[in-house]
C-alpha cells in the first residue's frame, strides 16, 4: 500500500517510515528540504519517495496525498522549536486542517494523526481517557493542540476514518532532529537530575509508538488511543539512567512550583532571543504534575507491547554517544551503537 507521511524527517515520522518500508509498503514523504530528507535516509536499503512542499500550503498537500491509501500525520510544532506562536498555530492547527481535509477529499481510507496527551491532560490520571474532553489550556502549545483536537473530533463524529494517537514523552535512538525529550535527557546528564518530589513521568519508546501507528495505518482502526508509555518515578528514572550509562548523576531536589515559575521566565526570555534549554512553562508543568495514565488496551490486542525502560535508555544513550551528543566518558557503561538487540 502507498502511505503518505508528514513529519517524515522528524523523530516519530522517520521511525514510522522505516518500519513501513521494512514491511514492504511504499512510503511518500512531504518534506520542506529534500536534501536534508535524503541525508536522513541515506544508506537505507529501501528509500521513501520525497515530495517537496509544506503542510501549511494546501496545494502541495493535495498533490502529495494523491493516490495514497493511508496517511500518517506526524508533523508538529513545539514551544521550543517554533520560531513564534503564530508559526506554531500555523503548523499545529492550519497544517492539520490542510492535511486531513486533503486526505478525506482524496478518499484516503486510513488516516492516523499524532496528537499528544497534553491535548487531554489532567493531573488526575483516571480522568485522562479517550472520552475525556480536550483540556482547557492557557499556554500556546496546549491551545494549538486543543484547537486541532476539536477539528479532528468533529470529523470523527461525522464518521471520518480518523485514528488519533496520544503519546506521552517520546524517547529512543535515531532521532534526526534531536527532539525535546532527548535534549532533556542530555541536559540532565550534563547539568544534574532534578528530582520533583515523589512524582514521575511517562515516556514511550519511539519504536513502540511507531509500531502501533503502523498497525493503525496498515490494518485500520478509527478512534482515539492513549499511548503515554511506561511510568517511572523520578528517582527510578535517575536510577535507570545511572545503571545503563555508568555515570553518577548529580541529583538536585526541586520544588514543582519553583520550576514552573522558572519555565514561565524562560518563555519570556524566548520572546526576545533563542534560549538553548528544554525548560519551558509547558514542560515544567508536565514534569512536576504528571499522573500515571493507562495505555490503550489496543496495544495488547494487536500483539504489541512496550520495551522496558532499561532497554530504551540503553539504546538511547548508546545512540547519543555514537552521534556525538554525549561524550564516551559521560556514559562509560553503554555498548557501541547499533546494539545487536536494537530493532
Amino acid at each position: 500500500m502507498q502511505v503518505l507521511i508528514t513529519g517524515g524527517t522528524g523523530f516519530v515520522g522517520s521511525h514510522v517510515a522505516r518500519q513501513l518500508l521494512a514491511a514492504g509498503h511504499e512510503v511518500r514523504l512531504l518534506v520542506r528540504d529534500a536534501a536534508r530528507a535524503a541525508a536522513i535516509y541515506a544508506g537505507d536499503e529501501r528509500q521513501p519517495q520525497l515530495l517537496v512542499g509544506d503542510i501549511t500550503d494546501a496545494a502541495s498537500v493535495r498533490a502529495a496525498v494523491e493516490g495514497c491509501d493511508a496517511l500518517v500525520h506526524a508533523a508538529a510544532g513545539t514551544p521550543i522549536r517554533s520560531e513564534s506562536v503564530e508559526q506554531m498555530f500555523a503548523v499545529n492547527v492550519g497544517g492539520v486542517k490542510n492535511v486531513v481535509a486533503a486526505a478525506l477529499e482524496a478518499g484516503v481510507a486510513r488516516i492516523v494523526c499524532l496528537s499528544s496527551i497534553t491535548a487531554i491532560f489532567n493531573t488526575d490520571g483516571d480522568k485522562v481517557t479517550p472520552e475525556a474532553p480536550p483540556a482547557p489550556a492557557k499556554l500556546p502549545y496546549g491551545r494549538s493542540k486543543v484547537e486541532a483536537e476539536h477539528y479532528l473530533r468533529a470529523l470523527q463524529a461525522q464518521g471520518a476514518p480518523i485514528a488519533i494517537v496520544y503519546p506521552g514523552g517520546v524517547i529512543g535512538p535515531d532521532d534526526p532532529g534531536f527532539s525535546d525529550t532527548c535534549a532533556a535527557l542530555k541536559h540532565r546528564i550534563d547539568n544534574g537530575f532534578r528530582i520533583f518530589g515523589d512524582g514521575g513521568i511517562q515516556q514511550v519508546d519511539v519504536r513502540d509508538l511507531a509500531a502501533f501507528v503502523c498497525a493503525l495505518a496498515i490494518d485500520g482502526g478509527a478512534g482515539r488511543f492513549l499511548l503515554p508509555g511506561v511510568y517511572l518515578k523520578w528517582t527510578a528514572f535517575a536510577d535507570t539512567v545511572e545503571e545503563v550509562s555508568g555515570c553518577q548523576l548529580e541529583r538536585i531536589p526541586a520544588q514543582g512550583w519553583k520550576l514552573r515559575l522558572v519555565g514561565r521566565l524562560v518563555d519570556l526570555v524566548r520572546l526576545f532571543r533563542r534560549v538553548d534549554t528544554p525548560i519551558s512553562a509547558e514542560t515544567m508543568r508536565y514534569a512536576t504534575l504528571w499522573p500515571h495514565i493507562a495505555n490503550t488496551p489496543e496495544l495488547e490486542q494487536r500483539g504489541l507491547g512496550l520495551r522496558a525502560p532499561r532497554d530504551t535508555f540503553a539504546d538511547t544513550l548508546a545512540w547519543m554517544v555514537a552521534a556525538g551528543h554525549l561524550g564516551r566518558e559521560q556514559c562509560p557503561a553503554v555498548e557501541p551503537w547499533p546494539r545487536s538487540a536494537a530493532v
